[in-house]
């Protein structure tokens, strides 16, 4: 743990990576310095912990800047269920948030752990271990994926379907695409067309879209006609089909496309952000970064600019701050658009 019970804990204080000079350390959304400008590398904190380099070695460190992974990985990936794949001369292993190697790198391929099990590759065969590094599924198959809702996608025989945690094949291995299940339900492709499948392999929404994206809180997008709308669990549209492109529902709001101009809409269908912009990023805190004619800034939930466009790149408002990039440099902005680091 980053801090023992009884102890000042830091997680919830948010800390941004900065570069000065040639060197990376990080700062906090007064940008004030909290840990020094002496890495090579260094990436977001994620669940407490940030990716660090020195030289071509990687590692994590805490918000304290001290090291719980020492960099001396060629590759280090985000934590999952308290274990990061960790890669060594060309095979892959696993460290835990005290640093120790719990899994030898020996896996061709290893994957993050999800719901206790993570798909490896051993030759040219895909199973699964659990935390032991007890091979619990046997490697069999052709590719495999992580369990979501008990249930992961692999491939055998040329085919993708989903076993279990014991290993039984559940669902036949008889699609050509599918995704993993999200809300009960997986998108597959059968035939030329997608549709949705329960957990028992049953079809229930019938496959006639051209692309079909997972649930996410209670709608997919799905491609008809040409044309993007959202349906819900019963395969109703409830949101007609009529944009060039969707993405999912995250927290009530989904990015649309009409042509090549973006903009938001509701669960209701309702278009809370005109279609209008060149691209549109994530909502954070109330505001939208938002491209205008090559340049980002950022609107309220009302379309009116707080910021103008006028950056190359603008991350989302976390804190209070967003990164934004002014020419080839990475700063970060108030939501009064000031700069933090002057």
């Amino acid at each position: 743990m980053i801090s023992r019970e009884g102890e000042f804990n830091m997680e919830d204080i948010k800390l941004y990576p900065i570069q000065i000079g040639r060197n990376y350390g990080f700062m906090d959304n007064k940008g004030q310095i909290c840990i020094e400008a002496k890495f090579d590398y260094a990436e977001e904190f994620q669940k407490g912990l940030a990716i660090v380099a020195i030289g071509d070695y990687y590692g994590f460190i805490n918000k304290e800047g001290k090291y719980v992974v020492k960099p001396e990985y060629d590759e280090v990936y985000e934590f999952s269920e308290g274990l990061a794949t960790v890669e060594l001369k060309g095979t892959k292993g696993y460290v835990d948030i005290n640093g120790h190697v719990v899994i030898e790198p020996k896996y061709k391929e290893a994957m993050d752990f999800s719901e206790g099990l993570a798909a490896v590759q051993l030759g040219y065969k895909w199973g699964y271990i659990n935390k032991n590094d007890e091979m619990v599924i046997e490697p069999e198959f052709l590719d495999a994926f992580d369990f979501s809702e008990e249930l992961a996608l692999v491939q055998s025989g040329g085919k993708l379907g989903y076993i279990n945690k014991e290993g039984n094949m559940v669902i036949k291995a008889e699609y050509n695409c599918a995704h993993n299940f999200s809300e009960g339900l997986a998108s597959v492709q059968i035939g030329s067309n997608f549709g949705y499948i329960d957990k028992t392999g049953k079809v229930m929404i019938e496959p006639k879209y051209y692309t079909a994206n997972d649930f996410s809180e209670g709608l997919a997008a799905v491609e008809y006609n040409n044309k993007y709308g959202f349906i819900n669990k019963n395969g109703d549209m409830v949101i007609s089909a009529k944009y060039h492109w969707a993405d999912d529902f995250y927290e009530g709001f989904a990015a649309v496309a009409i042509g090549d101009k973006y903009g938001f809409i509701s669960k209701e269908g309702k278009e809370v952000v005109e279609v209008k912009y060149d691209n549109v990023g994530t909502i954070g805190e109330g505001l939208i970064s938002v491209e205008v004619q090559g340049k980002w800034g950022y609107i309220d939930m009302e379309g009116n600019f707080v910021v103008e466009p006028k950056f190359q790149e603008a991350g989302v408002f976390e804190q209070g701050i967003a990164r934004v990039q002014c020419g080839k440099k990475i700063n970060y902005i108030d939501k009064n658009g000031q700069l933090i680091l002057k």
